[in-house]
């Protein structure tokens, strides 16, 4: 895999309305479950039953500069380049492109590019900067080189304008769509596993599961895997 380099964070900021409905329009949220958003879990908190599966996107920052003199130039230059991004991701059924909104992933789409807020360089004042999200599915046999090299090849083909140069950034991420949608098969293991529980110890022991409205929540378990689980306590007594 590339060496990727690491920058500073870049804003591209969707108003509350676009982001609002391009969520609505998907019907389901997208969350980045890994990197500076994820839970540090220790693994004593960690419950027994998990759901262990693949995440559904492999998911990376990608920046976009420019340096043209004058900043109308600047935006206008950006502003096509992301617009031929949205346009070659369009052509693709496995690149996709997104802008976070506070942990979740609102699609990008070449009509959303102009709505779209510029950030500056922190060290240059001449320099415009814009970032966003490239994802790709993660299928079955894929290997983190084999789904990270799909991203790599896609921004690399990118035809910039003018002094546009758009680059990888930051981190492999992973994505799962809709976590809630596993609460019930999650639930079932747990409601089976006390059940055993119970069998286990007898007629004189009574098994008790707390937490049962926490919500879904997960952890890495592998380069593109995730265990996905609801944090509960079960507990075991001897019945009066």
């Amino acid at each position: 895999m590339k060496m990727l380099r690491i920058a500073a964070a870049a804003a591209l900021i969707a108003s509350p309305v676009v982001a609002q409905e391009a969520s609505n329009a998907v019907g389901m949220d997208e969350i980045i479950v890994t990197g500076s958003r994820a839970i540090e879990w220790d693994p004593d908190d960690i419950p027994v039953i998990q759901l262990e599966r693949r995440a559904d996107n492999l998911i990376v920052a990608v920046r976009v500069v420019n340096d043209t003199r004058d900043a109308p130039g600047r935006r206008d230059e950006i502003t096509r380049t992301l617009r031929a991004m949205a346009r070659a991701a369009a052509g693709r059924e496995d690149i996709d492109l997104s802008i976070e909104d506070d942990g979740t992933l609102v699609p990008l789409t070449e009509d959303m590019v102009s709505t779209l807020t510029l950030g500056m360089d922190p060290g240059r004042s001449d320099t415009s900067v814009a970032s966003l999200v490239v994802k790709t599915p993660i299928r079955e046999g894929d290997t983190l080189d084999a789904a990270s090299e799909r991203i790599e090849e896609f921004v690399e083909g990118v035809d910039p304008v003018g002094r546009s140069l758009a680059d990888v950034v930051g981190d492999w991420q992973l994505s799962v769509v809709n976590p809630a949608q596993y609460r019930a098969p999650i639930l079932a293991a747990i409601a089976a596993d006390a059940r055993t529980t119970a069998a286990t110890f007898g007629d004189g022991y009574a098994v008790q599961v707390e937490g049962m409205s926490n919500r879904v929540t997960w952890r890495q378990s592998g380069p593109l895997e995730l265990a996905l689980f609801i944090p509960y306590d079960m507990t075991v007594t001897p019945t009066r």
